[in-house]
């Protein structure tokens, strides 16, 4: 009598799942999955950050006991060079407002470069690193609400595949709908294209609703993708409404 193996159980239950989430195309952009080390894994390009993050919750479903490392990049919309990249990450953290009392470095050469000190204590700090398309932020965010935007605005940036976001919060915060929602609202003011004014943002547990009116088609898809990139959002119900 043959006994059941469990990895591929897990595994052909995500298949199945996967190919039943209409957010994932596995024909054009398959996923590879396989338990490594007690871990489920994942792997693959994925067409959107949407896709990515759907796939990594049906992972989570149905892996049980199992941890989820989620591998998955998502394809650029623009290619660039490690170097390139590089640049336009700084660029786009030093910019940003809210980071202007943060230090940053930056991983180049094999040693630290430091791209802005600030007094000790000041403020958080962002170390930066970049490899083959996959962008590492590590350091310290002063809020929950810093660190989930470092990410967004690192997924936005041309030539980015894969964010490893691992800033600590500090002091630690817990995660709740509320400040997540604060977040969302903060990222949709970010993007030009995006009437965040007109774009309502409910969330529990982690699962956030959008509604309100928007003046495309192109502008919704936009609102909700922006959404999709912010970390703790566990999936996105859209009911928003495009006049034309």
């Amino acid at each position: 009598m043959m006994t059941a193996n469990p990895s591929t159980d897990v595994v052909n239950s995500l298949m199945a799942a996967l190919e039943r989430d209409p957010r994932v195309d596995l024909h054009k952009f398959p996923v590879h999955a396989a338990l490594e080390g007690g871990s489920l894994v994942l792997e693959g390009m994925q067409e959107n950050i949407a896709a990515k993050r759907a796939a990594a919750r049906a992972a989570h479903r149905v892996a049980g006991n199992l941890a989820v490392v989620d591998r998955l990049r998502v394809t650029a919309v623009r290619f660039q060079e490690d170097g390139a990249l590089r640049a336009e990450v700084i660029s786009t953290l030093t910019q940003e407002p809210v980071f202007t009392e943060y230090g940053m470095r930056v991983r180049r050469n094999g040693g630290w470069e430091v791209v802005r000190e600030v007094a000790a204590g000041q403020g958080g700090h962002i170390d930066i690193e970049i490899g083959d398309g996959v962008v590492t932020l590590s350091g310290e965010a002063g809020s929950l609400s810093h660190r989930r935007l470092a990410e967004v605005l690192v997924w936005w940036t041309a030539g980015c595949q894969l964010v490893e976001n691992r800033l600590r919060v500090v002091p630690a915060e817990a995660e709740n709908d509320g400040e997540l929602v604060d977040a969302i609202r903060m990222v949709l003011e970010k993007d030009p294209l995006v009437h965040a004014d007109q774009v309502l943002v409910r969330s529990r547990s982690g699962v956030v609703t959008l509604g309100g009116y928007v003046a495309s088609e192109q502008e919704r898809k936009l609102a909700v993708l922006d959404v999709w990139c912010v970390p703790g959002v566990h999936d996105v119900v859209d009911e928003i409404r495009a006049r034309s």
